[in-house]
């Protein structure tokens, strides 16, 4: 199975954007109420499930979607989604596996690398070794795009 046709798929920012996100420039802008707003707005358009899985009624966690123009070197939010903590984890799997901050705070939530690999293998009905070969290429195309600076577009999101 290829990564491209994963439900969820791992996702890692270039490092030269980290922190530069909807919600980091509105918290430093001291304009949260703004992004209480975006989140009211989720909930009201997908309910209080996760827009990845479909589990429902637990705690939601908003995640930026981009899309990259690597030609022009163009990062553009295309949405802002709910996700539960487990996909949402597997989205920014750089920090939380491969990190010691990461996997301390993966084990004061009582979870495992293990069950992290394990949810990303049962959304996407896949195995173990699909997984090995995700994270591969998603950090082969982060150590790419972490070479250049990016020109951001947050749409209307901001």
């Amino acid at each position: 199975m290829k990564a491209d046709d994963f439900k969820l798929k791992i996702e890692l920012v270039p490092s030269t954007v980290w922190f530069s996100s909807v919600y980091q420039i509105l918290k430093k802008n001291k304009k949260e109420e703004r992004w209480k707003e975006i989140k009211r707005e989720l909930f009201k358009r997908e309910g209080r499930r996760c827009w990845i899985c479909g589990k429902e009624n637990l705690r939601l966690e908003a995640h930026e979607f981009w899309e990259y123009d690597d030609a022009n070197h163009i990062q553009r939010l295309v949405a802002i989604h709910h996700l539960c903590a487990l996909c949402h984890k597997i989205k920014h799997v750089g920090f939380w596996l491969h990190t010691q901050e990461g996997l301390s705070r993966l084990k004061e939530e009582g979870l495992t690398p293990q069950d992290l690999i394990d949810h990303f293998c049962r959304v996407n009905s896949c195995t173990p070794e699909d997984y090995e070969k995700a994270e591969e290429q998603a950090f082969e195309t982060w150590r790419k795009r972490s070479r250049h600076k990016w020109k951001q577009d947050f749409g209307v999101w901001l």
